[in-house]
């Protein structure tokens, strides 16, 4: 069908659809109104959702950022690289092999043109400078905070979007508070970092390039994809667009300016209604240009959220030397998830408002529960997509590399998104069965195996002394291996380990086969075996 359907697309290049992902950054289940919230309003992202389909079992195939986009670009799971656990460093080298297909380099090789605005977090090779200690791993694979004075910022960056199959890129190296602090345009660094910064819930004594603002880092990303957007079908409009427009919304610290105080849910809620905004002027670049009617647009999240605002930081803000951002409301809450035993902003905990930015699942942001795994997906396409349609067909984000190729009428080799099965043919028909019967994904801050198998979930046990989780005084502790029937306990609340052995058997194998090859997890095969 998928083939029939699109083979008049290969034959006329410039009627193929142009493809926008974007991916926002520690969004979570809840945190739209199209998701239930009710504390913070996304009217643009919701009127995607109204005019299109909204998946309800999305997942991403890692709780934290830099293995979850590995897999969105490469279509493999993110334990297959060499990222087990936890992050890019500051100055890592690249992450994605460079005879590695991507997104990118697929659609690049079908006629798009293709463009990257926003957050890598992915590696890149930077230069070192006459001061570098002799050791190079020393700089490159490390989280030393004085690092930045051993780069070479005047020199090329390589080995980043461009040489990944991105024709532009825009954007920083990693988070928003993560050095460094500098701008990225294609390969070089537009302003070297030179100026000293406040410290908004990072690193102090850090310098930032004279251009950057963390508080409108996200603003600058927004204005730059309007304007690949503009300057695409100004001048290049008989070639498909792809933009691929990581986010950095809404990644700590959230420091809004022209939404503070639209939500009630906080700094980190008015960040979300800023996210809307962005949408917003995303969907009227297309429109002014006629092109938003033959775009295939994405919009998801990286993983799930932080539980709110970290109270430290709130306090750290009132004291008379930042920006005062609170706002009357806060007064009525008290911090939540403290863990008496975790760093300096867990044992603080976090103000929610009653604000579920997971909704009602557990878990956030690198935890191994599914609130830190399911993702708003919204997939916009007229003609193609059937209006108002709410679709629970279980999908991970590591399948977007196979469905764009579906769209091209491209054929994967067998060494190209060896964990990536297509779901195109339920975006176009919201019951047909699902692409695949089982995910093995993992948690971000532990590295822990998570399998899901036909409602069942299997969590491994955490291995020690790695990033800082959610703490649950009454349990779950991470240490412990779970077991779970997502049908019947969606919030995870009874832990069946113990109680059915001949099941956490048949999850274990389902991860050692998976973790043995790729293209394992198709609906049709009949076993792991």
């Amino acid at each position: 069908m998928l083939a029939s359907l699109f083979s008049c697309r290969q034959e006329t290049p410039s009627k193929r659809p142009n493809i926008v992902l974007i991916v926002a950054d520690d969004l979570g289940w809840g945190d739209l109104s199209s998701y239930g919230a009710t504390k913070v309003s996304t009217p643009s992202i919701d009127a995607l959702a109204k005019e299109g389909m909204r998946f309800t079992n999305a997942y991403v195939s890692s709780s934290l950022c830099s293995p979850s986009r590995y897999s969105i670009l490469t279509g493999d799971y993110s334990w297959r690289s060499r990222l087990k656990h936890g992050v890019v460093k500051y100055y890592e080298r690249p992450l994605i092999d460079a005879d590695q297909t991507t997104i990118a380099s697929l659609l690049k090789g079908q006629g798009y043109k293709t463009a990257c605005v926003g957050k890598w977090h992915l590696g890149l090779d930077w230069t070192l400078n006459d001061k570098a200690p002799a050791d190079p791993d020393s700089v490159f694979d490390s989280w030393d905070k004085n690092n930045y004075q051993y780069i070479d910022f005047s020199a090329p960056v390589k080995n980043g979007p461009i040489e990944r199959g991105f024709d532009y890129f825009f954007g920083t190296a990693g988070s928003n508070n993560m050095q460094p602090y500098v701008y990225i345009e294609n390969d070089r660094v537009l302003m070297a970092p030179s100026e000293p910064q406040q410290a908004y819930d990072h690193y102090v004594n850090v310098p930032k390039a004279p251009n950057w603002d963390i508080r409108t880092v996200n603003q600058v990303f927004t204005e730059r994809a309007v304007e690949v957007i503009d300057n695409h079908f100004q001048s290049d409009n008989d070639a498909p667009l792809f933009l691929y427009f990581p986010t950095s919304a809404i990644h700590r610290p959230c420091l809004p300016t022209f939404t503070k105080g639209k939500s009630k849910a906080g700094l980190r809620g008015d960040i979300v209604e800023e996210l809307d905004w962005t949408v917003d002027q995303v969907v009227q670049a297309l429109k002014k240009h006629g092109a938003f009617d033959n775009t295939l647009l994405i919009f998801t999240s990286d993983n799930g959220p932080r539980p709110g605002d970290p109270l430290i930081w709130l306090n750290t803000y009132a004291n008379g030397e930042y920006e005062d951002f609170h706002q009357p409301y806060f007064d009525d809450y008290s911090p939540e998830y403290i863990d008496p035993k975790g760093n300096a902003i867990w044992s603080n905990g976090w103000l929610t408002y009653g604000h579920r930015s997971a909704g009602q699942y557990r878990g956030f942001k690198s935890d191994s529960w599914d609130g830190a795994f399911r993702v708003p997906f919204i997939v916009h396409w007229p003609d193609r997509v059937d209006r108002g349609v709410t679709n629970e067909t279980p999908i991970c984000l590591v399948d977007l590399l196979a469905t764009f190729a579906d769209v091209t009428g491209d054929d994967l080799q067998e060494h190209e998104g060896r964990d990536s099965y297509s779901f195109m043919s339920n975006i176009l028909d919201h019951t047909a069965p699902p692409a695949r019967k089982s995910m093995v994904l993992v948690g971000g801050a532990s590295g822990a195996f998570v399998a899901i198998s036909e409602g069942w979930k299997y969590i491994e046990a955490a291995p020690p002394g790695r990033w800082p989780e959610t703490y649950y005084p009454n349990g779950p502790d991470r240490m412990q291996y779970q077991l779970y029937n997502l049908k019947e306990d969606p919030a995870e609340e009874k832990n069946l380990f113990e109680q059915m052995p001949e099941k956490v058997e048949e999850m274990v194998l389902l991860v050692e086969q998976v973790k043995g090859r790729g293209r394992m997890e198709a609906v049709g095969m009949t076993n792991y075996e």
